[in-house]
């Protein structure tokens, strides 16, 4: 109920420059993702993958009213990657304060995270509560990505993958 009731107090003081988005990692694995198929029984089939070692390493925010995402990749999703995430929504919105719906992972608050945010004042973080991942929005968006580009697609090359990523987040 606390968080309820965090969530109605922002949504009625939010003036209209200001933007909510809900913030979240994605690892998706260089493989084949075997959604569904039907195989006759006595006939085999097989599906070409990868080492399953290589991934992608991508830092998302998701803003539900304008149906907007910001997603970069990086090496690693860090404090660091948040902050060139942030630094992206700062650019698309010059104005106005950004609220972000994290998960409660360590890189969200961290010292860094938490300096950072001692110089940036327009920018505030809200932690959803633990282990709910339905209440956050980009959970959808990182579902249907991997629907539409990974699920019964073999990519040869991880490079071939990091192309589709991009495309489809462009």
């Amino acid at each position: 109920m606390e968080f309820a009731a965090k969530i109605t107090e922002i949504t009625e003081n939010k003036a209209k420059e200001d933007q909510i988005y809900f913030v979240d990692g994605c690892h998706p694995r260089h493989n084949p993702v075997a959604g569904y198929g039907w195989i006759r029984k006595g006939e085999d089939r097989s599906i070409p993958s990868n080492t399953g070692r290589e991934h992608l390493n991508l830092n998302g925010a998701y803003n539900p009213e304008k149906h907007e995402a910001v997603v970069i990749e990086s090496e690693w999703v860090n404090a660091q990657s948040t902050i060139e995430m942030i630094e992206e929504i700062q650019k698309k919105q010059p104005v106005g304060r950004i609220i972000l719906f994290a998960d409660n992972a360590r890189y969200y608050k961290c010292e860094k995270i938490r300096d950072y945010l001692n110089e940036n004042t327009r920018v505030t973080f809200i932690y959803l509560p633990p282990y709910s991942p339905n209440l956050n929005l980009i959970e959808r968006l990182w579902k249907f990505f991997k629907k539409k580009v990974l699920c019964q697609k073999y990519y040869p090359t991880l490079e071939k993958m990091r192309k589709a990523t991009h495309d489809f987040f462009d």
